[in-house]
């Protein structure tokens, strides 16, 4: 390390410059990076807490205004019917698009009973009871049983209320509005019979606190929707394209009929093009891709440059008996060195600018308009030092490469001539 130092110390000047741009380098990707880094992140590699491969949802019509109880029998007969195909491991009624990524979710508030103070804007959503949609969904119970009780909630949900996840029995209060003008017929008891994974309602919302109401009276319409979970190895893409072109006359019953199928990965795209979510993406990776392409090629020419200068020494070196190993390692550490000392010089300058204006949130970035809009989800991107920890690394790595390649191509390619001709 001392040799290393001395070596840069002793050619302070020119690495005065690569140290400016290397500095420069490091700012100038954190504003790129960071907001990209978040967005893939929410988007592809983040939990939804369910499992939406081999999910789909199919959507019934009816040819004509059906009473309450003809509209049950031909669901029930439809749902049979879907049952019985062989793809199919298990279908699930909701109401009115009660489903992830559905718009069907209904926005409530809950509190502990006789809390005035504590209480939490939720997202609620609700199904017939005895439908196995904790299974059609592939959530995770964590305690309780689903099937005993008025309502299943959130991990997130069940620890801001009582700070523990085994709650079954408890019991919490939903409001249908501001729990300090409700008043007392706008507000309900609901037994808790379970808590699951935490799971998120849409891509762009990644509300976490979240309430699965179990009710026996609900209304089943002309319009519903099915759940549908397919078995292992069938895809749900591939199954609602086969289906699709019969369905209005093999999923029928009735009056009633399937007229729309979709997977939820269909669903989800959609949702994230109607939302701008796909735009953004593209443009923020086209912009990283510009800035870092253009970023990263002028920091390789300027290393391959610097190191194409320093072809004498390397011959020297070669001549005293250095084997090419021990010249490209010393070459590159003097570059990890180097890049080490400036990123963390760039990562202290950009601190100075994150620590007034925060770190990106990307898009999904439910901010606190209303003062009772609670934003649920603590992931480590909502927590400033993992967050800084994380991606300045990642910006550190794709440094320390360009760098890396900059030095080891022109080293290589000279330390495989003769020392004679280096010297020259």
């Amino acid at each position: 390390m001392r040799v290393i130092l001395k070596s840069l110390w002793a050619r302070r000047k020119q690495n005065a410059w690569i140290c400016a741009e290397l500095v420069l380098v490091s700012i100038v990707s954190w504003f790129v990076l960071d907001p990209l880094f978040v967005i893939v992140h929410d988007t592809f590699v983040a939990s939804d807490g369910y499992d939406p491969d081999r999910l789909c949802i199919l959507s019934t019509h009816g040819k004509e205004e059906i009473p309450g109880e003809e509209s049950i029998r031909c669901i029930e007969a439809i749902k049979t019917k879907l049952k019985n195909l062989p793809e199919v491991e298990s279908v699930s009624l909701t109401y009115e698009r009660g489903f992830p990524n559905g718009d069907g979710q209904i926005e409530t508030y809950y509190s502990l009973p006789d809390d005035t103070v504590h209480w939490l804007l939720s997202s609620c959503l609700h199904f017939h009871r005895g439908e196995d949609l904790y299974k059609t969904l592939g959530l995770k119970v964590l305690s309780g049983k689903p099937e005993e009780g008025d309502a299943t909630i959130t991990k997130s949900l069940a620890l801001a209320l009582f700070g523990r996840t085994d709650v079954a029995g408890a019991t919490i209060y939903e409001y249908y509005n501001l729990p300090a003008f409700a008043t007392p017929d706008e507000h309900r008891p609901l037994r808790i019979s379970a808590v699951v994974e935490d799971i998120r309602m849409e891509k762009m919302a990644n509300w976490k606190y979240g309430v699965f109401w179990e009710r026996s009276n609900l209304f089943v319409g002309q319009e519903s929707d099915l759940l549908v979970r397919l078995k292992d190895g069938v895809d749900a893409t591939t199954f609602c394209a086969q289906i699709r072109p019969t369905m209005q006359k093999e999923l029928s019953s009735g009056r009633l009929f399937v007229c729309k199928a979709v997977s939820m990965d269909e669903l989800v795209d959609h949702h994230l093009r109607f939302q701008g979510v796909t735009g953004s993406i593209r443009r923020y990776v086209s912009l990283a891709v510009f800035f870092m392409v253009n970023l990263c090629l002028g920091t390789i020419g300027t290393f391959w440059l610097q190191t194409r200068k320093r072809k004498e020494e390397i011959g020297i070196m070669r001549a005293f008996g250095a084997s090419k190993r021990r010249i490209m390692r010393a070459f590159l550490s003097e570059g990890f060195v180097l890049t080490t000392l400036c990123h963390l010089l760039g990562c202290f300058l950009f601190l100075q600018y994150a620590a007034s204006y925060g770190l990106s949130l990307g898009i999904i970035n439910y901010q606190e308009l209303r003062p009772f809009l609670v934003r649920a989800g603590d992931t480590w991107l909502l927590h400033f030092v993992p967050h800084f920890l994380a991606v300045g690394t990642f910006i550190y790595l794709v440094i320390l490469l360009t760098v890396s390649i900059g030095i080891a191509i022109p080293a290589w390619n000279i330390c495989r001539g003769k020392p004679v001709e280096a010297i020259k």
